[in-house]
């Protein structure tokens, strides 16, 4: 007999199960029939030599052959696609929701709680580390462009010196009647003979016996004029009332401080500062590049503004207080790259005897050149200490401020009053005299630099 099989029946579904006609199994049909059909052969074949030749039922039971022994087994089934991707779910599965998830609601909730604290407790100390890494607890002030504070600021206790010590750290003695001066060595301001009333206020001006304010109310200086000099100037002070009188307090006296003209009593903290011994600076509102996003604050000198506008502002700020040496820049990139607009400041801080520092916020100021050309006195900075202010860069950059200072025998530096920058400067200031270099107030070092 023999057998004919039915190519036709190997799509049929087995007997008991419903058909199915998905689109995937249509699609792998053809592939499915070329695989099958050898071996479907071959079992017929094997059947026939086994008959004899005999036919066979087509409609027989393929599960009992007869005479031929045990029913054969249907040969195994290859794992489909279906098969697969349930094996690929399972396996997310397993990383979804492992095994410390699965059991009884309580023990399940307990496990949770644990990993929770843990979580918790992991994030809390993450936290304390990063906060006693950083030091820096920073408040930001409304109106500056700086972001201060003071609950970081830790000092050593060696650090805070009795007044007349730090006033006495070398300076040399005021050849006139002491009872003009403070104790800390500076003048008296405002000064009598030094000051002119104006419509404005008082404002600076230059003696009958031609002492100039920038000078008379300088930080006195006796070191070797042959020592390289390294001045550092602090600026944007007076907005944290706080951490101004603390910088007073515990700094070198020979840092010079800048103070914002907007800062609230003005006139106290900068008397305050002078009494601890630093030479003070106003910072001179100007236009940057950015303008007005960026925006020092009223009485900005704008290259907008007539020559007269600006001149009013100008004025309001030379009235502000009593007491200082001169001007730097805040903000102002736009301005001081300006020669015509710069021209008439230099002229009228020249007329009145103050200095100019400018504070280098633009790569091509013609700040320093425009005063050196009007005849007035002018410093120019060379680095900003704490562009980034964390500590490696703050110590890299007055490591860049020695060398410059040896190699030309002046350097000026910038900084902000973040706290890291005033535990820097502290530390800094205690080394520097055994490295040969002086550390000097701005006054000491102008007109030894040549503007660009």
């Amino acid at each position: 007999m023999t057998l004919q099989a039915d190519p036709e029946d190997r799509a049929l579904p087995p007997a008991g199960e419903p058909g199915r006609a998905g689109l995937l199994g249509r699609l792998l049909a053809t592939f499915k029939r070329r695989r099958q059909q050898p071996a479907e052969d071959n079992f017929a074949d094997m059947l026939h030599q086994q008959d004899g030749g005999a036919g066979l039922d087509p409609d027989a039971d393929m599960g009992d052959l007869g005479g031929y022994g045990e029913p054969m087994a249907p040969p195994p089934r290859r794992e489909g696609f279906k098969h697969k991707l349930g094996r690929v779910f399972s396996l997310i599965g397993l990383v979804l929701w492992p095994s410390f998830l699965r059991g009884d609601l309580p023990t399940v909730n307990r496990r949770l709680l644990v990993l929770a604290w843990t979580l918790f407790l992991g994030g809390f100390i993450s936290l304390i580390v990063w906060l006693a890494v950083s030091s820096q607890s920073l408040v930001s002030l409304p109106g500056s462009e700086v972001v201060i504070g003071v609950s970081r600021l830790t000092l050593p206790p060696e650090a805070k010196l009795a007044p007349e010590q730090k006033a006495g750290e070398g300076q040399s003695k005021p050849a006139a009647d002491s009872a003009n001066y403070l104790p800390s060595g500076l003048l008296v301001a405002p000064d009598p003979l030094l000051v002119e009333a104006t419509p404005a206020g008082q404002m600076p001006k230059i003696g009958s016996d031609g002492r100039q304010p920038w000078r008379a109310y300088a930080r006195p200086y006796d070191e070797p004029a042959d020592r390289p000099r390294l001045a550092i100037v602090l600026g944007d002070l007076g907005l944290n009332q706080t951490l101004t009188t603390k910088a007073a307090e515990l700094l070198p006296p020979a840092i010079s401080f800048a103070f914002n003209p907007h800062a609230p009593n003005l006139a106290q903290q900068v008397e305050y500062a002078r009494s601890r011994g630093h030479e003070v600076l106003l910072q001179l509102p100007m236009e940057p590049f950015d303008y007005p996003a960026n925006d020092p604050g009223p009485y900005t000198l704008l290259t907008t503004l007539t020559e007269g506008e600006n001149m009013r502002r100008l004025d309001w700020s030379l009235a502000r207080v009593p007491g200082y040496i001169g001007f730097t820049n805040f903000m102002g990139a736009k301005y001081t790259s300006s020669p015509e607009h710069m021209r008439y400041v230099a002229q009228t801080l020249k007329n009145r005897g103050l200095l100019f520092v400018d504070a280098r916020t633009a790569p091509r100021s013609v700040a320093a050149r425009s005063v050196r050309e009007a005849g007035g006195v002018y410093a120019i900075g060379n680095r900003q200490i704490d562009q980034q202010p964390t500590g490696p860069v703050i110590e890299s950059r007055l490591e860049e401020l020695e060398r410059l200072a040896r190699g030309t025998g002046v350097a000026l530096g910038f900084a902000q009053p973040y706290p890291i920058t005033l535990d820097r400067l502290l530390a800094w200031s205690k080394t520097i005299g055994s490295k040969s270099i002086a550390l000097a107030p701005v006054s000491a070092i102008v007109n030894r630099q040549t503007p660009e």
